[in-house]
């Protein structure tokens, strides 16, 4: 697959081209699963841009306002079966120039993949879009865009996607203001009264917390009790498989994407507020769940206070501890008419990690402030065989931070204990212990900021991923497994699967693109601090 560079900022996916004889048979693919709403920008919007100047919506017209999220290239109609959804997909419709039929084919391929709509440029291959394809697209309402052969498609994919990623970005920001005005409100008493003011302000609507049976638990902006919410959203499981209830709101208008957004945000913040309730039974264990927030989401404003309240909880917070979480694959849910995590797994991990540890659920899994004794190490190890004992069928994924003296100081251990499953789950693949000081490397190059890793990237591998990029090569891969196998040729060829003498003409292509990676301890280590934060890179990419 070759990756063409339209902008600094990201990398469009093309497909390489293979025979004709290679096509399948053109098949409608089936329907994607739903996906959650994303920012994009929709087929209309995109012929205003000035790259998709003389182009022309010439079929498909119903579908104008589906919903651009990606641009891509296709030579071949192979590439279908990797669309994902919202692509809008470019072509010369070389491949199939003299098949009327399959390019008709093509169209609902597209269409049930999800794509956004077809870009076909008309030129020397293809001088007209046939009828029966412009048929095809009018009956399925799927945009169909004829393209001036002036037009470059490198100009589409980095004006299209730089669009996309511009408002993706301010979407991102106005979503992260709306989470932390809202979870400011959940944690400021912990109650849902709290919680649904805050998003009838942010949603300027009547916004209410339903009860399984549909009884106001809390309510602002005047819910009424007699209309059918415009937008509501479940709010976790409880007992015997009967939801906890629904967080609504009542708009005058069809819901807006920055309403159903906060109405989101609320339900899942309403789910941690009724699995505290559901856990604690009483105002004392909900004040237990507000002290542990505090412990780990930054440092105390009032250090003595929180000692003081802490030990009226019990807890010793004057010895050494560490945070531990405990992450459980979708999979390993458990089924509505079992416990929650935290009354399912607690026992089994404090029968390890000892009485005085301090635990509680949260929506991956668990959280454990842990007093490490003698090796951190082995408490993980401990944790995650209990787990595992627990939950058979779960793949169980544990990480650990540093072990902190300061109670003041271990919203830095749990920080450091979430990105160590963050970057474990990319490292390692399916179920590990991770503490974070096994990061090594990484954990230094995950201080950096993106363009500083993408500018050690550039200088030291730059010509490795232009060259794979033009001729689907994979040197930059076979430059990091070399280097990890401590540059013993035999091993890495085993590694790659290929001839030794294929691993060879390899090295040599790279020390002629680079100069050579090898020449100097500088370059020697600049090079494999590159592949490392290449591999950081395409980690953070794939979040």
């Amino acid at each position: 697959m070759l990756i063409v560079e339209g902008v600094p900022a990201f990398r469009v996916h093309v497909q390489a081209q293979v025979s004709a004889a290679e096509v399948p048979p053109l098949t409608p693919a089936p329907a994607p699963a739903r996906r959650p709403p994303a920012s994009g920008i929709t087929v209309a919007e995109a012929l205003g841009l000035p790259c998709l100047a003389g182009a022309r919506l010439v079929a498909g017209g119903r579908g104008a306002d589906r919903v651009i999220r990606v641009a891509n290239i296709m030579e071949v109609p192979d590439i279908v079966r990797w669309m994902r959804g919202g692509e809008l997909l470019l072509t010369t419709a070389y491949a199939l120039r003299d098949d009327e039929e399959a390019l008709a084919a093509l169209v609902p391929s597209l269409a049930g993949r999800g794509l956004a709509g077809l870009g076909v440029k008309i030129g020397p291959y293809l001088p007209r879009l046939p009828d029966p394809l412009l048929r095809a697209a009018d009956e399925l309402g799927f945009p169909v865009l004829e393209l001036p052969g002036e037009v470059m498609f490198n100009d589409v994919l980095a004006e299209v996607i730089g669009t996309v990623l511009n408002r993706r970005a301010l979407t991102l920001e106005r979503t992260q203001e709306v989470h932390e005005r809202l979870a400011t409100a959940a944690l400021r008493d912990g109650s849902y009264q709290e919680l649904t003011r805050a998003l009838a302000e942010l949603a300027d609507c009547p916004a209410a917390v339903l009860g399984p049976d549909g009884t106001l638990l809390a309510g602002a902006g005047g819910p009424p009790q007699d209309c059918t919410p415009t937008a509501e959203r479940a709010i976790g499981v409880q007992g015997a498989g009967v939801a906890a209830g629904r967080v609504a709101l009542w708009c005058a208008q069809p819901p807006t994407e920055g309403q159903l957004a906060a109405l989101e945000h609320a339900a899942t913040l309403a789910a941690m507020v009724a699995a505290q309730e559901r856990a604690v039974a009483g105002r004392e264990r909900r004040y237990r769940a507000l002290l542990l927030t505090e412990l780990v989401s930054g440092r105390p404003q009032d250090p003595t206070e929180t000692a003081r309240r802490a030990t009226a909880m019990g807890w010793e917070l004057d010895v050494p501890r560490a945070a531990v979480l405990v992450e459980l694959s979708a999979s390993a849910s458990a089924p509505p008419s079992e416990r929650p995590a935290e009354e399912r797994l607690l026992p089994f991990v404090r029968a390890v990690v000892g009485p005085r540890a301090i635990g509680w659920g949260v929506p991956s899994g668990l959280a454990l402030l842990v007093e490490p004794g003698g090796a951190l190490r082995d408490v993980c190890r401990a944790v995650f065989d209990a787990v595992s004992t627990a939950l058979p069928a779960a793949r169980v994924r544990v990480g650990a931070g540093g072990v902190q003296a300061d109670f003041a100081d271990l919203h830095l251990s749990y920080r450091e204990a979430q990105a160590a499953l963050a970057l474990g789950r990319e490292l390692y693949g399916g179920t590990f212990v991770c503490e974070h000081r096994d990061l090594g490397v990484y954990r230094l190059l995950d201080q950096l900021p993106a363009r500083e890793l993408r500018r050690l990237v550039e200088e030291a591998l730059g010509p490795l991923i232009a060259y794979d990029s033009a001729h689907e090569g994979s040197l930059v891969h076979s430059l990091g497994v070399y280097l990890a196998r401590d540059r013993n040729g035999v091993e890495a060829a085993e590694r790659l699967h290929i001839h030794y003498n294929t691993l060879r003409y390899r090295l040599k292509q790279i020390e002629r693109l680079t100069g050579g990676f090898d020449r100097d301890p500088m370059t020697r280590l600049q090079t494999e601090l590159a592949v490392h934060a290449h591999r950081l890179l395409a980690a953070r990419a794939r979040v």
